[in-house]
């Protein structure tokens, strides 16, 4: 009976390590597919190649601003600025656009060096005066809505419609360079996975060619292939689409083969180890918040793209929430030292499907609000378990 129970724990204990560590994306994948059957089968345009290319551009926001957040929360950190953060941008660049005249591409540097100066600031204060991040990020986060507003003309809004920002969420890349940028793709992680299995294996660790090289290449083109297919059957892989698998491929080896990345992990699970191993924690945190500004910034180029405009609205509803829901529930802890910027993109898959499926059966908008709040406390509680479980 004792062998019993220990031999049920142990599979217990291997399955939680496996959900919280390598296979953390398998539970999120499953219940992306479980989403989708549901609401193809309520509706069939769900799955459409019309609607599946809307999806990829709905998300895409969210998924960058996810992305600084992944970052920040395996520092053990947390910023509730990036939403607000977005709009400010959003608004140097229309201002600097349409009321000064500045050119466009000068336009959309300053809303980059706008997001990367507020988290360097932010990351200043959080690190040399020990204040709380919680605290600091909500306070920017409500001064940068009066920013927004000091931005705004008297007509409340800034239209881009007519101007080059234009361009940016509403042209796709024609077919063949879609593939190209799969291939491409594929190409870099092939190379980051040999690199990473022959570091493991210099260091004495058992690395299986098949299972960590093979597998997830093959993986990652049939799935890479499938949907440029797809999008390729409307009007072809937007271009914000392609511009967030660059951002999250260059994030990917930022965070898995620099010196950079392993310690932004090392501060995660613990910070006075971090600093005893003569790891600068205090100049870490403050990178990690101005790449979140950055991306935040450019999150707010392509949303004021989309929308042709910026507004008072800009950055505002459950954005915020939603880039929180998208880190967390791809497996980004809220308790530091776990997390993979693809997070960022399954998270944000994952919320956007159901948003996207809800607006399909035009459910009320309590519904909506009422079910990704469910969901943001699920995901909370799921992590705080496996967190737990992990300790012990």
């Amino acid at each position: 009976m004792q062998n019993d129970r220990t031999g049920s724990r142990d599979l217990q204990r291997r399955i939680l390590s496996g959900v919280s560590g390598k296979y953390r994306f398998i539970p999120v994948l499953i219940a992306i597919a479980l989403v989708w059957a549901f609401f193809y089968a309520m509706n069939d345009r769900f799955l459409s190649p019309r609607n599946l290319t809307n999806l990829a551009v709905q998300i895409v926001v969210t998924a960058m601003l996810a992305l600084g957040l992944v970052l920040v929360l395996i520092v053990k950190e947390i910023d509730l600025s990036v939403a607000a953060l977005s709009a400010v941008a959003s608004g140097v660049m229309g201002y600097l656009l349409v009321t000064v005249g500045l050119p466009s591409w000068l336009c959309l540097l300053a809303a980059i060096v706008t997001g990367s100066a507020v988290g360097l600031v932010q990351g200043l204060i959080i690190s040399r005066f020990r204040a709380p991040a919680f605290i600091v990020t909500l306070g920017t986060s409500l001064a940068m809505q009066g920013v927004l507003l000091m931005l705004l003309p008297r007509s409340g809004s800034i239209p881009l419609s007519g101007t080059d920002i234009q361009w940016i969420a509403n042209s796709f890349l024609p077919p063949m360079a879609g593939y190209l940028l799969l291939a491409i793709g594929i190409g870099v992680v092939a190379a980051l996975l040999v690199q990473s299995s022959n570091h493991k294996r210099r260091l004495g660790i058992h690395q299986s060619i098949p299972s960590n090289v093979l597998l997830p290449i093959a993986a990652l083109s049939l799935a890479g292939g499938l949907v440029v297919a797809i999008l390729n059957l409307d009007r072809g892989v937007p271009t914000p689409v392609a511009i967030l698998i660059v951002l999250l491929s260059i994030m990917a080896y930022v965070t898995t083969q620099t010196k950079f990345g392993t310690y932004l992990y090392a501060i995660g699970g613990n910070v006075e180890a971090s600093r005893r191993a003569a790891i600068n924690v205090g100049q870490i945190r403050i990178y990690t918040f101005i790449i979140a500004g950055a991306l935040a910034g450019i999150a707010g180029i392509i949303s004021a793209s989309r929308t042709l405009g910026v507004s008072a609205q800009s950055g505002s509803g459950t954005l915020l929430l939603e880039a929180v829901a998208a880190a967390v529930i791809g497996g980004a802890s809220l308790f530091g030292g776990r997390g993979s910027v693809w997070a960022a993109l399954l998270g944000a898959l994952l919320i956007g499907s159901i948003t996207n499926g809800l607006s399909l059966l035009s459910a009320p908008t309590e519904i909506k609000y009422l079910v990704q709040g469910l969901i943001l406390v699920l995901a909370v509680t799921a992590d705080g378990l496996l967190s737990r479980d992990a300790k012990s």
